[in-house]
């Protein structure tokens, strides 16, 4: 049997970031209160549960409970072997997603179709460092000028992972996008995986994106997260980017991850 809770959202800056409380996720999850979750992500953009622990059926269900699940890319390790292969699973040992994780990203961008959530459940933190940073797509464009936002709307750019043994991973998206239900605005911005705006020259393209992802990345638009093993953090794909900070050195840290399977960004064009 399940049951409705009532979850209260506390947030953690003005720009973006909520901790959630009154939710147990190692009970069913309901249809209303997967739908206050997604409010609040909508409201927030990215949203923490403490203490959850280290169960693997508690991130099964609630990514289940949000929406379909992606099976992660075949180069990231996962829990086939416990019986969870559509969890992926994040490790210090892994350099190469490490090193792609420390720099401000999209989850798969590089998708014609990019992720709608990606969940973490932390497993094991290193004894100091390791968090994490989000920044607001729409903290990012509501503080640029009138004019720069008008420049920007109806603009592409080019993203790819520049893997030559996975040549398929690119394509274009729009620069400005909207949220499918609040119809707010946002950059859809990273610096890992887009390599140019198309409809400028190169020179124009560096230069403009080297701006805005100094912009972006500003303390203002951010919020940063400190671990504990339990916790479980969510958000809107499409409308932040992320940051894994790596400054605990030869320590050991784990996080696991679901993939939510996204729709094509809705471009903002120009003139609207």
């Amino acid at each position: 049997m399940t049951t409705t809770t009532q979850i209260t959202a506390r947030p953690l800056n003005g720009a973006i970031g909520a901790e959630l409380s009154g939710i147990d996720l190692t009970r069913p999850i309901d249809p209303d209160t997967a739908d206050q979750i997604r409010a609040a992500l909508a409201q927030h953009s990215v949203v923490f549960i403490r203490e959850q622990g280290l169960d693997p059926e508690v991130h099964l269900n609630l990514g289940r409970a949000l929406g379909e699940i992606k099976p992660p890319v075949a180069t990231l390790r996962n829990l086939a072997d416990r019986g969870y292969p559509e969890i992926g699973v994040l490790g210090s040992i892994d350099t190469a997603v490490a090193k792609a994780s420390s720099n401000w990203h999209i989850d798969v961008s590089w998708s014609p179709t990019p992720l709608k959530y990606s969940i973490l459940h932390m497993q094991v933190c290193p004894p100091v460092g390791g968090d994490t940073t989000w920044s607001s797509g729409y903290a990012a464009y509501d503080a640029l000028s009138v004019p720069m936002q008008e420049f920007l709307a109806g603009m592409t750019a080019h993203h790819t992972t520049l893997d030559p043994e996975q040549p398929d991973r690119k394509t274009d998206h729009p620069l400005v996008i909207q949220h499918p239900t609040t119809g707010r605005r946002a950059l859809f911005l990273n610096s890992e995986y887009i390599r140019r705006i198309n409809e400028l020259t190169e020179g124009e393209s560096a230069a403009v994106l080297g701006e805005l992802n100094s912009h972006a990345g500003c303390p203002e638009n951010c919020v940063r997260w400190t671990w504990t093993p339990g916790d479980i953090g969510i958000w809107d794909n499409q409308f932040v980017q992320h940051y894994a900070i790596t400054d605990y050195g030869s320590q050991r840290r784990e996080i696991h991850r679901i993939e939510i399977q996204g729709e094509a960004p809705i471009p903002v064009r120009k003139g609207a």
